[in-house]
């Protein structure tokens, strides 16, 4: 929200309030967000049969292609931050690929780093869908120790305090979080689709 809110001139409360539907975009704005997103504005104000995404030089793409800009880095091991700033570089993926949401449901993050090889190679590039929870077992990209955060397998058992983000490479070891750790911890969005260079 504040690297969007930045881009878009705008605050990260600003942002805030549109994502809960407290406050509606002014018509600039929505502009804005549409550029920002690579879609059309009819497309984000819902209308019927503007799912068309725009390319960001304003042509149109393909019915069947959305873009996206990589917006940042995740760390596939420990002790890093979730660095949110516009690499330049943009992601075309098939529209099937969101099963039906809006784009602006969903971050594409670039992996550093290989505490999840072989499932994730440093450089892969992930599909993450915004949520604050997810069922035990899923890749996830989680935010811990307030300000760290890193994409692993995240397993926690229905009604205890503790839950365990674990790499796929069996070199690197298992982070356990529990008690008070927890209010530090929370899910950033579950990745969904791998999208590697061959």
């Amino acid at each position: 929200m504040k690297q969007l809110g930045k881009d878009i001139g705008v605050s990260e409360s600003t942002i805030s309030l549109y994502e809960t539907g407290q406050r509606d975009p002014d018509n600039a704005t929505v502009i804005k967000l549409a550029d920002y997103f690579g879609v059309t504005v009819d497309y984000l104000l819902g209308r019927s049969g503007a799912s068309s995404p725009v390319m960001m030089s304003s042509s149109y793409t393909p019915d069947a292609l959305v873009q996206f800009p990589v917006i940042g880095s995740i760390k596939a091991g420990y002790d890093g931050q979730v660095e949110e700033f516009g690499t330049g570089e943009y992601i075309t993926l098939p529209i099937e690929m969101l099963n039906g949401r809006p784009a602006g449901d969903y971050l594409v993050f670039q992996v550093r780093g290989n505490s999840m090889y072989p499932k994730l190679l440093d450089g892969d590039k992930v599909l993450v869908l915004r949520t604050d929870s997810v069922d035990s077992g899923t890749t996830a990209v989680i935010s811990y120790n307030g300000d760290e955060a890193t994409i692993k397998k995240v397993v926690y058992k229905e009604g205890e305090d503790w839950l365990d983000l674990i790499p796929a490479n069996p070199e690197y070891e298992t982070k356990h979080i529990s008690g008070s750790d927890l209010e530090f911890c929370h899910v950033i969005g579950k990745a969904v689709k791998l999208i590697r260079d061959i």
